[in-house]
């Protein structure tokens, strides 16, 4: 292409267990004015967003909710089943 511009940010070494690199390209209405490390930053964030490890997280978390509920609701149907009969 002739006469395009585009500012890219690579990251390599990611230590994610799906990423080798990512790179990520910047809008062409973003004005940098000095936020480069802001930049990098929010792509690195970006990137732990989307490992296994982060998505293992927020699997287990799911799981202890869906078992206390599991266990709040089988009290109460057990409270509700002693007091009547």
């Amino acid at each position: 292409m002739r006469g395009c511009e585009r500012k890219i940010i690579m990251l390599k070494g990611t230590d994610s267990e799906i990423f080798d690199e990512a790179y990520f390209l910047i809008r062409r209405d973003f004005k940098e004015d000095s936020r480069g490390g802001e930049i990098v930053r929010e792509a690195q964030r970006i990137v732990d967003m989307n490992t296994t490890k982060h998505r293992h997280v927020r699997r287990k978390k799911r799981e202890k909710i869906a078992f206390a509920l599991g266990v709040t609701v089988g009290v109460i149907i057990g409270v509700i089943l002693l007091v009547i009969f």
